[in-house]
């Protein structure tokens, strides 16, 4: 009787049952055999729609991936310069916080021969560039720019799913500082910026 379901069983909803289990359990905590159970087939059967655990992190990470490039692009359209900046701050930490593992699939690096995978990471990176457009930075100051901006909604993100922020102090205040600071460093490292002659 259980076995009846897998013909309902489709590499959607195998996304939307991974991405659940990834979310209470972490990324690391997701197996075939919780994700057949969820799914109401037996274990060897979902090996006729996925290879393997491999597989679905990969579908879990294209799927995170367009998630939050539709994320930054909803609340940083209309906007530019520091505000595009601060939104796309606030959204991509919302982001991983709402979706903590299926966030987590989508750090590792895309392998070079994945088309797909490789395609979803380069949109949330033009989309981080667009937000960055304003500043008018070129050359490696680009790429510097982008690390900053995801260095710090990662680290504070992941920070905070592991529970390390236990100081009573607010986190939303902290972040509101730290995206201050960065907001800041953009000002003064921007070109054509005129940094204080006491900072030379």
């Amino acid at each position: 009787m259980r076995q009846s379901a897998s013909a309902r069983v489709d590499l959607a909803r195998i996304r939307q049952e991974a991405s659940g289990l990834a979310n209470r359990f972490g990324i690391d905590g997701l197996s075939m055999n919780a994700l057949a159970e969820a799914l109401s087939i037996r274990t060897p059967s979902l090996y006729a729609h996925v290879s393997g655990i491999g597989e679905v992190k990969r579908l879990l990470a294209i799927q995170g991936l367009e998630d939050l490039d539709r994320t930054a692009t909803r609340v940083t359209i209309g906007k530019s310069g520091r505000d595009a900046v601060r939104a796309l701050l606030i959204g991509y930490r919302a982001f991983a916080a709402k979706n903590p593992g299926v966030y987590a699939a989508t750090i590792p690096t895309p392998p070079r021969g994945d088309k797909e995978w490789r395609a979803a990471a380069d949109r949330i990176n033009q989309t981080c560039r667009a937000a960055l457009q304003g500043y008018g930075f070129g050359g490696q100051d680009v790429v510097h720019a982008l690390r900053g901006l995801r260095s710090l909604a990662h680290g504070f993100a992941s920070l905070e799913a592991t529970g390390a922020l236990k100081n009573p102090v607010s986190r939303d205040e902290s972040f509101t500082w730290l995206i201050d600071a960065f907001l800041a460093a953009l000002d003064t490292m921007a070109p054509g910026s005129q940094p204080d002659k006491d900072h030379r």
